[in-house]
């Protein structure tokens, strides 16, 4: 192994990860717009600030791509990857991660939002069998969401 595959197998996972959020986030952001009811602002709102987290995300992990060197030493007859972090390795990382926690929260309170909203609704049209009603429905959803 050289240095350069030491690096590619420490930025390859990153990367990944990378692209596994967008596409988690794709398939969130469609969730909600299906849960407010195809609303055009909350699609807008949710795009906007969906591709304001991943840009930053994505440049923030390419300057700690570019500020990491790795090196290949040989302990005890292994090979064992060294990386050292250079710059503000630490600060970008926590950004990173705020920024994704920050996105997460949001889509948990607008789901959250929507879902106390939809109760409202039939605790003023229902005046018994909340929770069966409510699972009843969710069932139908759901066999016929999975059924196609």
């Amino acid at each position: 192994m050289t240095d350069v595959v030491s690096l590619i197998t420490y930025d390859a996972p990153n990367w990944m990860d990378v692209i596994a959020n967008i596409m988690l986030g794709v398939i969130m952001i469609a969730r909600l717009h299906a849960m407010y009811q195809r609303s055009r602002q909350v699609l807008i709102f949710l795009v906007v600030i969906f591709l304001a987290i991943r840009i930053a995300d994505v440049v923030m992990l390419a300057i700690v791509t570019m500020q990491i060197s790795g090196a290949e030493y040989i302990l005890s007859g292994t090979y064992q990857c060294m990386f050292d972090y250079a710059g503000d390795f630490i600060f970008l990382e926590s950004m990173t991660s705020m920024i994704n926690t920050v996105w997460e929260v949001l889509a948990l309170c607008l789901a959250v939002w929507i879902a106390v909203r939809h109760f409202r609704e039939l605790r003023q049209h229902s005046t018994s069998r909340i929770i069966g009603d409510c699972f009843t429905v969710l069932m139908k959803t759901h066999v016929s969401y999975f059924a196609r």
